[in-house]
């Protein structure tokens, strides 16, 4: 059934980002060829997020269609497709478009709502800090911006947890010390999937348990021969964890694993040390301990790999337990070594917005999973570090949680199945 715009009008909203702002609005509908809603507009200034809302006789309260994230200046449409909203098939009279810019600032969080769908923003996180429902009928998410950032380690980091010269400068080799740069800011979320809010997603009713929640990579995705990446670009089994979050979220934000790259950034939080609240190669083993029993649970603390997301210290941006507790699937592939398929793939270099490598031309389905299970201990640390980057079978749910990712420039088209 089509969709009919009626008394189709406009409106610009200018944002409290003083060094931009929206111009120009003219708002069309493909008609009779297609029901589809064109806003074009002109954004002046700095580069900025901007949304589009809505009213209409039926919906008089405002409608968000859309927001079209890191907006460069210049001539800009936002296509909104109603047929593909809750209001498919409707008569929308009296439709009035509002279009308006805000600052990075305004959206350094965003707040999925897992029961009834829909997200928000926030420039800040809550005075009194992330309550229970922001691990359980809600994600919250944390905006990361483009630049430049320091991954891996050197040989001296190895040495300071005790390992063997040759060891020590085979972890060098495999976690090798390099930089990463992506041209566009993306959204890592704050806590570890939880139980909870699995238990939100499959049944519509929030748990009330704040573990990481262990699952395979296929249960998050789909199985690889729906969902492989980045050969299928970000397509998804359409039963998948990741298809349900995306059907929460709403089509404008594009939801995912992290790439490993974005997962190190968030893990380390801007920092260049080994641990992302100190330590480096001057300090001695018993200092290392002693910092991370500040932010993580792990072999020798309380709770353990039992523990909740959130009772550590976070790190400089506001993340939560990003090493330690349970490995952390991500979407990339990971590659054999001489025939030792428990290594994944190393000596990754200098790179620009990483895509990562498709898994066939490896023959191997094993994914990356970042930071490690609680039950590490010396002389096996490495492998809880910021940059331990580890594998396994996509289809195994011992040890692996995730968190997950939004991702502001998809590589690819959004969809589900084989589509």
């Amino acid at each position: 059934m089509k969709n009919v715009i009626g008394l189709l009008a406009f409106s610009v909203v200018f944002g409290a980002f003083a060094e931009s702002a929206v111009s120009q609005v003219l708002v069309n509908q493909r008609w009779p060829w297609n029901e589809k809603v064109d806003v074009d507009f002109v954004l002046s200034g700095e580069t900025s997020d901007v949304e589009v809302t809505a009213t209409w006789d039926a919906h008089p309260a405002p409608c968000r269609l859309g927001s079209l994230f890191d907006c460069a200046p210049g001539q800009r449409r936002f296509t909104w497709d109603p047929a593909s909203s809750p209001f498919a098939g409707q008569t929308l009279t009296g439709f009035t478009v509002a279009v308006s810019n805000a600052s990075a600032a305004a959206h350094n969080y965003i707040v999925v709502d897992l029961v009834n769908g829909g997200y928000e923003f926030l420039a800040d996180a809550p005075a009194g800090g992330w309550a229970a429902e922001h691990k359980s009928s809600k994600m919250v998410f944390r905006r990361i911006p483009a630049g430049t950032y320091t991954q891996g380690e050197e040989k001296g980091t190895f040495e300071l947890l005790g390992l063997s010269d040759s060891s020590s400068n085979t972890y060098a080799e495999r976690w090798n010390r390099r930089t990463v740069t992506f041209t566009s800011d993306f959204y890592v979320g704050v806590f570890k999937y939880t139980e909870a809010q699995h238990e939100c997603l499959s049944t519509g009713t929030p748990g009330s348990s704040f573990k990481p929640k262990k699952i395979s990579y296929d249960s998050l995705r789909g199985n690889l021969d729906v969902a492989d990446w980045p050969s299928k670009g970000y397509k998804v089994g359409s039963n998948s964890i990741v298809a349900k979050l995306r059907a929460k979220a709403g089509g404008a934000l594009l939801v995912d694993l992290c790439e490993e790259e974005q997962w190190e950034v968030a893990a380390r939080a801007g920092t260049t040390t080994i641990l992302p609240n100190g330590i480096t190669t001057a300090d001695n083993y018993d200092v290392f301990t002693n910092k991370l029993n500040e932010i993580s649970a792990w072999y020798g603390t309380v709770g353990t790999e039992e523990a909740a997301v959130g009772l550590f210290a976070t790190n400089n941006w506001g993340f939560c337990d990003v090493v330690g507790l349970v490995g952390e699937w991500t979407l990339d592939a990971a590659a054999k070594q001489g025939g030792n398929s428990s290594l994944p793939r190393f000596g990754l270099g200098n790179s620009t917005d990483p895509t990562g490598s498709d898994q066939s031309a490896y023959g191997s389905a094993y994914r990356v999973f970042r930071t490690a299970s609680a039950n590490w201990k010396n002389p096996s640390l490495q492998n809880i570090l910021p940059c331990s980057r580890q594998m396994a079978d996509p289809t195994s749910e011992y040890s692996c949680s995730t968190r997950f990712c939004i991702h502001l420039k998809p590589l690819g088209t959004l969809s589900v199945g084989g589509e």
